[in-house]
């Protein structure tokens, strides 16, 4: 009789969330056993078929610092000049559309991650630190145990057959497989209906060269390339993404409100082309004769779940827990949340400590303070995309939240702690109301304000408040320095969402004023 197989951890699925756990998991406990059991074999292609090409703060520091892969970046990857989006008449002239970006590079780093050159890395580094990676091996069942049993998990390897194997932990990193919430019922539909649609394209394309030459002044003498920006293309019901990659292509995609641009529209290769056409025609011309590396599109790309963590030893991280939106790239986020949490129950479990109630605080954190922030960014807002005045004021209160509440408990090591995730509980759940009310106030702004009629910059690093909300996230602090920075400014964001609410319950017609106005009074 064969010995049972048997891991401390197994890791179901050897994509992005999957290889940092594992690796995560390595450098936080070494003499753990882990096994990531991966269905696709082989080398991974430059510009591989997979979304999440942008990084912003949170994920990079999650990448670069807590993984130890700081070096590794800055030489195989892009740094990113920030967010950029282009508004306006798409059938005009390019260089005539608002922009809202950023001219220099800012100080906390954020990449432009070649997706299928970071898990090729990632998998050949996997030996290195003592973890063993099976290829080619579809996981088929997870038999959960309760108690202090053993998972079981079966596989199939392609021309050798099932196996199974013993786990102490089981962590689902099978994306949209999501296998532990399917086998439990436990996934939730979430009210943002979004589908998307994208290719990877071979060479070089610049947003700058889709502007006509012969308008000079379109480009600042101070501005660093916009081709390193996680660009977008902004329009009533949807954004376009154009985002260069180490490898030298770029990838092209699009995501759209099912209810304002149906799925059926751009279904297929040529219907999302034509839909490029009829609605980004610059764009289509752009790029009418580029070499085509692969497409895909995703239906139905936003979800949530009742639960992800589990005390009976078992957790989802990534995409196999919940996906909201790639807009403002938060995926390697939620992948840093998941894996970070997914390693300190690991480490409360080997101590004893693993309770229910430690899990049931995980889940609230992850679901009920994270998610509905998130969630609010995003749902019923695509109708507003094409509205440049809406949308500078939104960036910047979005990009404020962002920096002021979930990043600082990346940057300050506080996700896997429960008496933290007690503490963040009632300062999440009075900023949803500030959240709801402001996003609400967006939309109705978005309905009195008048567009610009020529060409406008904004700088959304350069007002005060998203500068300082910047800065801070460099700033060494204490648990209780961070929580107290946290009321503050929140306090900070109401007194913005109320000047806000002021503004459009007093006028009818917004005046035409410079749109950074009440982001420079916060």
């Amino acid at each position: 009789m064969q010995p049972i197989e048997r891991y401390d951890v197994v890791v179901c699925g050897g994509g992005l969330a999957g290889l940092t756990l594992s690796r995560q998991l390595k450098r936080a406990m070494p003499d753990l056993s882990v096994l990531v059991l991966e269905r696709t074999g082989g080398d991974i292609p430059d510009g591989a078929y997979k979304v999440g090409e942008a990084t912003v703060e949170g994920g990079a520091h999650y990448f670069t610092e807590q993984l130890g892969l700081t070096g590794y970046f800055n030489k195989q990857h892009l740094h990113k000049l920030g967010l950029r989006l282009f508004f306006g008449d798409q059938h005009g002239p390019f260089e005539a559309r608002p922009e809202i970006g950023a001219r220099r590079f800012p100080r906390v780093p954020s990449y432009q991650v070649d997706r299928g050159i970071f898990e090729r890395d990632l998998r050949h580094g996997a030996k290195d630190l003592g973890i063993d990676l099976v290829e080619q091996a579809k996981v088929t069942d997870i038999e959960l145990a309760e108690g202090d049993e053993d998972h079981v998990v079966t596989y199939e390897i392609a021309d050798v057959g099932e196996r199974t194997v013993h786990a102490r932990f089981v962590a689902d990193a099978s994306g949209r497989g999501k296998l532990i919430q399917r086998k439990l019922g436990l996934g939730a539909p979430s009210p943002h209906k979004i589908n998307a649609a994208w290719w990877r394209l071979r060479g070089e394309y610049d947003v700058e060269k889709m502007a006509a030459p012969t308008s000079p002044t379109w480009m600042p003498k101070t501005q660093e390339r916009r081709w390193f920006s996680t660009n977008h293309l902004m329009g009533t019901g949807y954004w376009v993404w154009m985002i260069p990659l180490a490898s030298g292509n770029t990838s092209i995609g699009l995501v759209t409100d099912e209810r304002i641009h149906p799925f059926k529209t751009y279904s297929t290769e040529a219907k999302a082309k034509q839909w490029v056409a009829e609605h980004e025609p610059t764009l289509a011309k752009f790029t009418e004769n580029a070499e085509l590396l692969d497409f895909l599109v995703v239906r139905n790309a936003s979800y949530s779940a009742t639960q992800v963590f589990s005390h009976n030893r078992w957790a989802c991280v990534g995409e196999a827990a919940v996906f909201l939106d790639a807009f403002y790239s938060p995926g390697s986020d939620y992948i840093a949340y998941t894996n970070t949490i997914t390693t300190k129950m690991i480490e409360l479990d080997r101590e004893g400590k693993l309770t229910e109630d430690v899990a049931r605080s995980y889940n609230r954190l992850l679901l009920e303070d994270l998610w509905p922030n998130y969630l609010q960014m995003y749902n019923d807002n695509y109708q507003i995309f094409g509205h440049a005045p809406a949308m500078f004021t939104k960036v910047m209160w979005d990009t404020s939240f962002y920096w002021a509440l979930p990043s600082q408990l990346l940057f300050r090591g506080l996700l896997g702690n429960t008496d933290a995730a007690a503490e963040f509980h009632p300062i999440a759940q009075r900023f949803h109301g500030i959240q709801t009310r402001m996003q609400a106030n967006l939309r109705a702004f978005a309905a009195q304000a008048p567009q610009p009629d020529k060409y406008l910059f904004v700088e959304y690093s350069k007002v005060p408040i998203c500068a300082q909300l910047h800065l801070d996230l460099l700033t060494d602090k204490t648990a209780d320095q961070t929580f107290r920075d946290m009321r503050r400014n929140v306090d900070r964001l109401e007194a913005w969402a109320d000047s806000f609410e002021q503004e459009i319950a007093a006028r009818v017609d917004v005046p035409r004023r410079e749109p950074a106005e009440a982001a420079l009074q916060a």
